[in-house]
């Protein structure tokens, strides 16, 4: 089944930030991601700016991948060793462009969740690990079992290698994530976030 990693359209930096739009655009219609102190007709501008900041991450230092060159979804993964990265490595990947858009409150709502996030990662996978940074399906491909096909390879290949794989996510997709073997680990809020975050993690079969 891994070897159907080879199958997937695999992102590069030329094309990398159609990843971003297609993600984007998901986000924006799920209402995630949302910030109350973004102007409202700048919110695609910045969730497109956003997405494409943590999918230049994942292209440059783990993988992207989407089902076909149609991109109807996108996939990130990032070695555990690559979780923490200096903020200059985001900077040089666009992290102005989010931190300018985000303005004065959203800047401190996301380094605020940015900061537990990472200290929560760490309190529950301070060992050898994949990390699912990023999974999106274009709205208009939802339901045609493309999270299947851009999970299920990198999994197998995991189980393989007896590796455990992390990730954060929202209450909507906790079913989904349980459907491919992960269990709830913790449950993250922060007063001035309308969602709470779910960690969980999926061992190795």
């Amino acid at each position: 089944m891994f070897n159907e990693l080879e199958n997937l359209f695999r992102f590069d930096k030329t094309n990398i930030h159609l990843a971003g739009k297609v993600a984007a655009k998901a986000y924006f219609e799920a209402d995630d991601f949302i910030y109350t102190s973004i102007d409202s007709s700048k919110q695609m501008k910045f969730l497109i700016n956003l997405m494409n900041l943590t999918f230049r991450i994942s292209q440059k230092f783990g993988n992207v991948y989407a089902p076909t060159k149609n991109i109807e979804g996108v996939v990130a993964w990032l070695p555990h060793d690559k979780t923490n990265l200096s903020y200059w490595h985001y900077i040089r990947n666009g992290a102005l462009s989010v931190v300018i858009g985000a303005g004065k409150e959203g800047r401190k709502q996301l380094m605020r969740y940015s900061n537990l996030a990472n200290k929560k990662h760490k309190e529950h996978a301070n060992f050898p690990h994949m990390y699912l940074y990023n999974l999106a399906i274009d709205p208009n491909h939802q339901g045609n079992g493309y999270a299947s096909r851009l999970l299920k390879p990198m999994l197998a290949k995991l189980d393989e290698n007896n590796l455990p794989c992390y990730l954060e996510t929202h209450e909507r997709n906790i079913s989904l994530y349980e459907h491919f073997g992960f269990e709830l680990v913790e449950q993250i809020s922060l007063p001035e976030f309308d969602a709470d975050g779910w960690l969980m993690m999926r061992y190795s079969k």
